[in-house]
């Protein structure tokens, strides 16, 4: 009981001395005393100092004039009356306030100087906005997320998630560009595109049915291919599609690939399936290597003949494929673009311009694998002998009918 009675005492005190002015001394000149005088309070100024027998007397600022705190001058501050350049009124003076000025929007403040806004580049986001007195935070995009602009106020975007609307990723997102998402029905394009980091390895079957297009095909009519295919038929607004779209080479390369897509199921094409899903497995089991850099995948793509991957393309590869993957999607991004060109032939360049230049061993020793899994010619001519038996080209029947 006798703490709280303290306690409490203590409190009003403490509260009444905290009303109270505070004091300065002041030497009285008439008297020669030195008195405790009260001190001004803010928005005011002394007008007469105290006496003995009168407390201080104090009067209003004048007009564009301010005092902040309590004191026993006899005059106010003047108000700053400009603000700098690139700057604002951010408070107007009163009594008790200098005008407070602050950079306008778009600048901040360093040292005395207000400066542009730093802007977040391509890959790097917003995480916090300039302000009148701080820089814009930029921060890179984290993985699977995207900035593809330069920007003061955008944060990283997050990558298209093209499952989730029922599409097909046709290129994956890197940090400086979105997913970009194709109709799952929609009717296959001769574009240079194709779905990087696909889990599918697509090399071999590309070899094969570029090896079945290379024959007299792309002479024969669209159509008489058509039907001359066994199993399911391609539709016609597909193969209409593929003749507005692709050059003859690759209507007869994209018509294979649907066909082979409906018709996986027909007993005539069990074995060259099955031996395209061997092939493709053992070019899964190519592994690349862990410590491939950019460079060694630009010097991989520039050794390879033809028309050349896009240095985007590349760095897209470095950025978002595991590094197993590395070898593999620069190669589909060269078919790509070449598709006129044999697959196998172009390993063959490959090797021979790296062997020439003097790269890396593991350069050459991993495309060598690759190139003898695919190359095997043995196969290519039990596939194209097979696939020829299907197709009737004089006679009124297949011949293998």
């Amino acid at each position: 009981m006798k703490l709280i009675v303290l306690f409490t005492a203590s409190l009003s005190w403490t509260l009444q001395q905290q009303a109270l002015p505070p004091k300065y001394q002041y030497w009285d000149p008439l008297t020669s005393e030195l008195l405790l005088c009260d001190k001004c309070a803010p928005g005011t100024a002394v007008k007469r100092h105290c006496t003995a027998d009168t407390p201080t007397e104090c009067q209003p600022c004048p007009e564009r004039h301010f005092a902040e705190n309590w004191h026993w001058g006899d005059s106010c501050q003047y108000c700053t009356s400009v603000c700098k350049e690139r700057q604002l009124v951010k408070q107007h003076c009163n009594s008790t306030h200098d005008q407070v000025c602050e950079c306008a929007p778009g600048f901040h403040l360093v040292v005395e100087f207000c400066i542009t806004h730093s802007t977040c580049t391509p890959g790097y986001g917003v995480t916090a906005l300039g302000t009148p007195v701080s820089d814009t935070v930029c921060e890179p995009c984290p993985p699977g997320y995207f900035s593809a602009v330069n920007s003061v106020s955008d944060p990283c975007q997050p990558h298209t998630n093209c499952s989730d609307l029922g599409l097909k990723t046709l290129r994956w997102g890197t940090t400086t560009s979105d997913s970009v998402c194709q109709d799952k029905a929609a009717t296959l394009q001769c574009s240079q595109h194709h779905s990087l980091c696909q889990t599918d390895v697509t090399l071999c079957e590309e070899a094969v049915f570029q090896s079945l297009a290379s024959l007299k095909l792309p002479s024969m009519p669209l159509e008489r291919l058509l039907e001359s295919l066994p199993g399911r038929k391609v539709d016609r607004k597909s193969l209409e599609s593929l003749k507005k779209a692709c050059s003859p080479h690759q209507q007869v390369f994209h018509l294979l690939r649907l066909w082979r897509e409906q018709n996986k199921d027909q007993d005539k094409l069990y074995r060259i399936i099955q031996g395209v899903n061997h092939c493709e497995k053992k070019v899964s089991r190519c592994h690349g290597l862990k410590n491939l850099t950019l460079e060694d995948l630009l010097t991989v793509a520039n050794s390879l003949p033809g028309e050349r991957d896009q240095h985007a393309d590349v760095q897209a590869v470095f950025t978002s494929c595991l590094p197993r993957q590395y070898i593999v999607e620069i190669l589909h991004l060269w078919k790509s673009a070449n598709y006129n060109l044999d697959l196998v032939k172009g390993l063959y360049h490959s090797l021979r311009v790296l062997r020439s230049q003097g790269a890396p061993r593991y350069l050459f020793k991993i495309l060598k694998k690759i190139s003898r899994i695919i190359g095997t010619t043995s196969s290519h001519k039990m596939y194209e002998k097979q696939f020829v038996n299907m197709l009737c080209f004089k006679a009124h029947k297949p011949l293998n009918e």
